[in-house]
Formats: structure tokens, sequence, C-alpha cells
């Protein structure tokens, strides 16, 4: 008797694996693709397997054993692949060859072409109008870009995007000449989307073609980078890429059009399905687009075939289907949060727990309403971003507050003006065209400006994160578990698992108190200054902000902002939420041009100058300062003598003062020599940072130090002043603070040639060893009880020093 009744507690537990065949098929193949590519998550598979052989039935072992094989095999041929990659990539590439377009993408400022070529495929950008068609054979000229390994964790990894677009190079196409015309797929699908375009262009808005060719043909070239950025900061972005709710639209109108033609409902499945099918290409391919089209493409073979289909399971149907074609999509963050979000939503909806809610609000028609457009918008919104939380912590340290307010406000207006924007496509009639084109244009227009409001907000955008992968892992194992709180066994593990992750907090908590440090960060980038101080009570300073979008030459470019493209990106990734101030050194581009970028992206307190550089009358500097003043960011001038302290367990354990330069009232010099200089002191260990300092303000600097006995010169840590530049680091002063250890914060193949020889001479000459970010990225200093240690990016531990 007990042990019937212990059979039956066991297919209890099992019958949500058992019911969803598919879903558990494509759990092992992840489980397997993960052991493959690390070998160490077999530890934590162990126990399941072990309890799979003693519990789960023999036709599902056998079933998942099948899928294993076949897995297996998909991804040896992958790895291969990949393998054959690797080896090309690091070979060089001929500026001329021929090959065949596969793709062209359009894009703000002209096209970017893929093509096949005999090592491997190459994608191309190019400004002219007219470029080659899909198929084509052509022969090119390019320029191609230099391939690097980030040297800023959390900046864009160019090799990594290479690897999962399988490109070999990429770069601009200077030239090229039609060998012989051909044919492909993608020719007419191109030909669709100009047509598309010459339909929306005349009734619309250059914004609102631009949005409806992105809803509808997953063509964003032509949408604002402003309006991407606004719909990115408020959490929407997933309404401009092409996805599951994109199919979920267009296929109950066309559901429904197929139905309005008298078509018998077995025929309008199945021309749906085709239909669907085909959009796929159209619209790029993405994986969030094929697997909203296989779900729909089961749910509607189950019709057919008068069977009714498990979400679930057809979820596990189209993921199974899309790793099994491309395995490396399982690492994919795309792919990932496509796949979390749908089924956080169908586990949510399944486990509803508003039910008896609705019920009550049902009963008049404001309730239902209220129901409909707010509460169960907000619980699918709550599903969906619950599922979705341990991936984006892990891959973008981000979360968007406001995101689920976003999703009642904005979505319904893109919904409705594309739906505007695909009847404007298919009318017939000039005044229908026009109607819809005012509506679609109407709609878009209101759901981007909810946007820019709701971007605009301090908290669109927080930091979370970053935490270890076993805990992501564990929290992404208890949202699981919560859609199955009422079998008993999984409401055990669901507690151990939360307890097990309250104590992990608690711990780092506890650690963090007793176990004080700092750290030094020096930022690469490039050509600039951008320094992170990280002090023991957990507050955060940032020492300049980079270049912005100019370049020292004088030239405007989105991709050289520092922090855009590298700080910001930093601070997420190590898990800051708030830059307590930033200080800018003195009023340079190389310092403060990055400023702007980072007060509107990223929570900043206080900005700290000096009084010199306050009164600065460059036009670029007193706009971007009169940016501080208008995001209401208090500014702080620092002179000579300003000092922050910090006490750890009661006692004095930091210091950061200001040595340089002095108050304005004594009158303001050439704009280098007033570079600000913090000394920094902690734990033992001590950092000077200079900024751009010359010889002249070096000299300033000593002479106070030996005027006033209780600050000693000798430090640590030295930032060489202006990048290594001859006209800095004297001799004198390099004597004097006698550093362990000295960096230069210079830009790969800069035209100053910083840093600049006779620096590094004199610096070998009093053997000080130096580093240079330009050849090691990053440059990190961790101080704590037991000393201090200096690391790289590209080169790892330099030294420790107790």
């Amino acid at each position: 008797m007990y042990k019937k009744i212990k059979e039956n507690k066991v297919q209890d537990s099992l019958s949500p694996l058992i019911k969803r065949p598919a879903l558990t098929a494509f759990a092992a193949v992840a489980m397997l693709y993960a052991i493959y590519q690390h070998p160490v998550y077999s530890i934590g598979f162990i126990p399941i397997a072990i309890w799979g052989a003693l519990h789960v039935p023999r036709w599902l072992l056998k079933t998942c054993l099948i899928v294993l094989v076949v897995g297996g095999a998909a991804l040896f041929f992958e790895e291969r692949g990949k393998s054959e990659y690797a080896i090309q990539l690091a070979t060089d590439i001929s500026s001329e060859g021929t090959g065949i377009v596969e793709h062209v993408l359009p894009r703000a400022n002209g096209m970017a072409v893929i093509l096949k070529t005999a090592n491997g495929n190459i994608r191309l950008t190019s400004k002219d109008s007219t470029p080659p068609l899909p198929g084509d054979s052509i022969w090119y000229k390019a320029k191609f870009y230099t391939v690097e390994r980030p040297t800023v964790p959390g900046q864009f990894d160019t090799p990594k995007w290479l690897a999962g677009s399988r490109l070999r190079a990429f770069g601009s196409l200077e030239s090229f000449r039609i060998l012989r015309e051909g044919h492909a797929p993608e020719r007419y699908f191109l030909s669709f989307k100009k047509w598309l375009q010459g339909r929306l262009a005349p009734y619309c808005s250059t914004p609102a073609t631009g949005l409806l060719m992105g809803l509808l043909a997953g063509d964003r070239s032509g949408i604002p980078d402003a309006l991407q950025n606004d719909f990115r900061r408020s959490g929407l972005v997933h309404v401009l890429a092409i996805s599951g709710f994109h199919v979920v639209l267009l296929s109950g109108l066309l559901m429904l059009f197929l139905k309005s033609l008298r078509l018998p409902h077995n025929a309008a499945r199945i021309a749906a399905i085709v239909l669907l099918l085909l959009y796929i290409p159209v619209t790029g391919g993405s994986a969030a687009v094929t697997r909203a089209v296989v779900m729909f493409s089961v749910v509607e073979t189950g019709a057919l075939l008068q069977r009714k289909a498990d979400s679930l399971n057809s979820l596990g149907v189209a993921l199974l289907v899309i790793i099994l074609i491309y395995p490396s999509e399982l690492w994919s963050p795309g792919f990932q949060l496509s796949a979390a979000a749908t089924a956080g939503i169908i586990a949510g909806q399944k486990a509803n727990p508003l039910g008896s809610v609705s019920k009550l609000l049902s009963k008049n028609a404001l309730g239902k309403l209220f129901d409909t457009y707010i509460l169960q918008t907000s619980y699918v919104t709550f599903c969906a971003t619950l599922a979705t939380a341990p991936f984006m912590a892990y891959h973008f340290q981000t979360f968007s507050p406001i995101a689920w307010l976003g999703n009642i406000i904005v979505v319904p207006c893109v919904s409705l003006g594309m739906y505007a924007g695909l009847f404007l496509a298919i009318s017939p009639l000039e005044i229908l065209q026009q109607n819809f084109g005012a509506a679609a244009d109407t709609f878009l227009r209101i759901a981007a400006f909810l946007t820019k409001l709701l971007s605009d907000s301090p908290s669109a955008q927080v930091t979370i994160g970053p935490f270890p992968v076993p805990i992501l892992c564990l929290t992404s194992l208890f949202c699981v578990l919560l859609t199955l709180w009422k079998i008993q066994f999984y409401r055990r593990i669901a507690i151990l698992i939360s307890c097990g992750i309250a104590i992990f907090f608690c711990v780092a908590v506890i650690k963090f108190y007793l176990q004080p440090e700092w750290n030094l960060t020096v930022l690469d980038v490039e050509q600039a200054d951008s320094i992170l101080l990280e002090t023991p009570n957990g507050k955060n300073f940032l020492f300049d902000a980079g270049l912005g979008n100019r370049k020292p030459n004088g030239s405007v470019s989105e991709h050289n902002n520092a922090a855009k493209n590298r700080i910001v990106p930093h601070l997420r990734y190590k898990g800051i939420r708030s830059l307590d101030a930033v200080i800018i050194t003195h009023a340079d581009a190389d310092h403060y041009g990055g400023l702007e970028e980072l007060i509107k992206t990223f929570p900043v307190k206080e900005v700290w100058i000096s009084e010199c550089a306050h009164t600065e009358n460059k036009v670029e500097w007193q706009s971007v300062l009169s940016k501080v003043y208008q995001a209401n960011i208090p500014v702080r001038d620092v002179s000579a003598g300003f000092y922050y302290r910090e006490n750890c367990l009661g006692k004095s354990c930091f210091e950061m003062r200001a040595l340089h330069p002095v108050s304005s009232a004594f009158g303001c010099g050439e704009t280098n020599k007033e570079s600000t200089t913090f000394a920094v002191h902690g734990l033992g260990h001590s950092a000077l940072l200079t900024g751009d300092l010359t010889k002249e303000g070096e000299k300033e600097i000593l002479t106070r130090l030996q005027n006033n006995p209780k600050l000693s010169p000798d430090v640590d840590f030295l930032k060489l002043g202006h990048h290594g530049s001859k006209t800095s680091s004297s001799v004198e002063f390099l004597n004097a603070v006698s550093p362990y250890y000295a960096v230069a914060s210079a830009g790969r193949k800069n035209m100053y040639r910083h840093p600049h020889k006779a620096v590094t001479d004199r610096l070998d000459s009093l053997h000080i060893p130096w580093l240079n970010t330009a050849k090691v990225g990053c440059v990190y200093l961790h101080v704590d009880g037991n000393g201090m240690q200096l690391s790289t990016e590209l080169g790892g531990v330099v030294k420790f020093w107790k």
C-alpha cells in the first residue's frame, strides 16, 4: 500500500514532464549543450540524472535518449564549424576578392551586405544607394576593420558578435562590380520591403514610416536613434524587435481575414501556417519570430488533427527546432529572453492567482475593463519580468521598473498603429490609404511621446547584479517551481532554494562590513581619461568621463563616445547603481566629453569641478555644464584642502584629498596646469590621480606638501599626468612620490605618441615599473586588509604587495 502511494506521488511530481515531452526533450538537449560547453555544469546535473533514471517512465527516457543522440550530432557539427571559423578568423583576409551576395540589410546611412566568399562570410557596409542584390556574384574591394577583444568589461564584444553571426570579418565596401546576376529568395524579400516602404511613405511621416517598417518587416534602419534609445531605456525595446508580440497580432488578423474569405477552417489554418512560415525569412529569421511562428503552427496543426495542443509543449517544440538547427542560439541573450518571457507568461496564466479577483471585477462593465486592460496586463508583464529577470541580470545588469506601465499605455498605441499601417498597405483606395495613414501616424506619435516621457524618468533603468551564476540559476529554478507550488515535492525544493539564496545575501552583507576594501580602475577609454574609484563604504566616484562624440581631430562619431560605449556598460557590469560624484579634473574634451551622455543614461548625484574650470569660457564645455544644471545635478567647487573621509567599524579607514589646484582667488593658469589632483589613502595603501597635471603643477604640489609635514608625498600607485606626455612627470616629482607602479592612460597608435619616450625612459631609469592602457587594457588596483593587488584586463595579476 505504502509503495503504491509512493509511486502515485512520484507520478504526480513527474506529471509536468510527462505531459510535455517536447519541453522535456528541449531541457535534455539544453543540459547536454551546457555540459558540452562547460563540463563543470555536469556536477549539478548528476543528481538529476540519477533521480530521473530511477523514477522517469521508460518511454520518456527513450525519447530523451533519441533527442540527445540527434542533439549530440548537431552539436558536433556546430562545434566543428566553429573551430573552422576560429582558424579562418585568425588569418589575414585580402581586401579584394569575389563572393555571392546572401543578404542586403538596410541601415540608417546605407546598406550592409553579407557576402559568401571562399573563406567564409563577410559583412560590408556601403553608403551606395544602389548596392548589389541578393544572389549576385560580385568582385569587391573593401577596407576591413581590426577585430580586437574588448579591453573594458561590459564593452561590446566584437569577436563574440562575429562568431555568433558566423562572420569571418567586417568592414566597409569601397567599390564593387557585378560579375553575374543571380536569383535568391532574399531578393524577393528585399523587393517586398521596398514595395511596403513605397506604400507607407506617402501617407505617414518619416519617423512613423520607420517605425512601421520595423514593426511589419523587421527593418529598423528608419527608426531615429533617439527614439530607439527611448524604447530601450523604458524597457520597451521588445516592441521594436519583431517577436511573438507581432506574430500574435498578425496571426490573429490573418486568421480573421482568411475566414472572412469564407475559406473552410482547415484551409484557412493551412494558409495561415504557410504565410507565417514565409514571414520568418522576410523579417530576418530571428529566434523570437521563429519561436512564435512554430508555436502557432503547432497549435493550428493540433486543431487540424482535432487535438488540443499544450502551450508549454508547443513552446518546447519551437525551442527544440531552433536549437537543433542552430545550437549556438542557446547562449544568445535574445533567444533566452524570448523563451523565458514566453514560458513565464504561459506558466503564469496556468497558475493565475487572480482568478477570484477577476470574477468579482467582471460583474460590472467598469470592473471588467479594469481587469482586462490594467490588472491582467500588469500580471502578464509581471510574469514575463520575473521569468526574464535572471537573464537580464546576467547579460545586461539592468532592469526597468516602469516597463509594466509602458506595456499598459504604449503597447496598445503601437498595436493600433501597426494594424492601421497594415490596412494602409493592403487598401486599394486612395481615401482609405489616407485615413489609415493618418491613424497610424497619430497612434505612433502618441506611442513615441509616451515612451519619451517614460525614458526621461530617473527610474527608467536601474542596475541589478552582478550575481554569481549559481545564484542566478537557483533563482530561475525557484521561478519555475513557483508555478508548481501545489505539488508538495516542488514546494519543498522551492523553500530550500529560497533559504539558500537568503543565506548567500546575508553572508555577502556581513562580509562587506567585516572585510572592507577599496578598488581603483583605470578604464581604457583610448586617448582620454576615466578612472573609477569604489570606496570601502560602497561609494562610487568617477574621475573624468572620457571623450564624447567629437574626436581629438574634430570629427564627430557616436562610436567614439566613451560614456556610451565603455563607461556606462562597465558601471552596469560591476553592478554600480549610481555615481556619488563625477570629478572633471579640467575643461578639456578628452576629460569632460562623455559627461553629457553619462548624466543622460546613468544616475549621477554630484559633479565636482575646480573653480577655474567653472569660469572656463570654452563653448562646448559651458554647453555640457548647462546640461548638468538642467538635470538638477549639484555642482561642487573643489580646490586644494578639500577632503572626503570614511570610517570602517568605527575607525577612519579611507580618505580622498584634493592637492591641487588652489582657489581661483590666486588666479587661473593654463588648463592642464590647473588639473584637479587627488590623493587617495586607505587600508595602508595609496594612489595619486593627476589628470593632465603639468610639471608646473607638480612643483606647486611639492611645495605645498613640504610646507605641510602631515601630508606625505609617497604613494603606491601613480596615474601619470597628461597620458604620459613629456610636459609632465618630472624627475623631482617622480622621486618625491616614488610609486611602486605608474600607469599611462593612452590610445592605441595615438597621434601624440603618448606615453612619450622621454617619460618612459625616465621611469625606467628610476626603476619605476609602468603600464599603458593601450597595451594592457583596464588597470585594476584592489586594496583590502591583506594588501594591495595590481592587475590588468589583458595580462592578469601583475603584482601583490602586503
